[in-house]
């Protein structure tokens, strides 16, 4: 698993932009998994480490900044947005993990994603627990999905 994390990056459309491990320690570390915008506990500063690349989402559906990293602490892995992550309005949001590079604008099957769960929040950093077992290298991209009209808000490719 270790290494598979270390073959993961993700990245801009046109360029990918190094992320340091302290990085990403210090935007959680500044208040942005306060109130409840953590799933599955906090973080544990010197337990955190992160993969060393980030890349920016491409707005589809919705108007979408931000960044997301793979975090592993201890023996689990976190899909975690950035502390600028922000997102338009639309019901229904779900974050998932996708086998294209580029997730279908509408119409998601089933056999083709993982569901993470619900967005927390529509604005700053937040995480998500990849299920233990999980292949990172069998996932493409990163989406941002609204459920009720089944179409993708913004997604993010991953680039071994």
């Amino acid at each position: 698993m270790k290494s598979l994390l270390s073959l993961l990056t993700l990245t801009l459309l046109l360029s990918a932009v190094a992320l340091p491990a302290t990085y990403a320690q210090d935007a959680m570390q500044e208040g942005a998994m306060k109130d409840g915008a953590m799933k599955d506990g906090a973080m544990k500063g010197d337990a955190m480490k992160s993969s060393t690349k980030k890349g920016g989402f491409t707005s589809v559906d919705a108007p979408t900044t931000g960044t997301a990293t793979f975090v592993k602490e201890g023996n689990k892995t976190y899909l975690q947005l950035s502390k600028d992550f922000t997102i338009g309005e639309a019901p229904a949001i779900r974050v998932t993990l996708y086998r294209a590079a580029v997730p279908p604008k509408k119409t998601y099957v089933a056999a083709q994603y993982l569901d993470l769960g619900a967005l927390t929040s529509k604005k700053g950093a937040q995480r998500y627990l990849i299920p233990t077992g999980t292949n990172l290298n069998d996932f493409k991209a990163v989406a941002i999905w609204c459920k009720k009209f089944d179409v993708t808000l913004a997604y993010m490719t991953i680039t071994p």
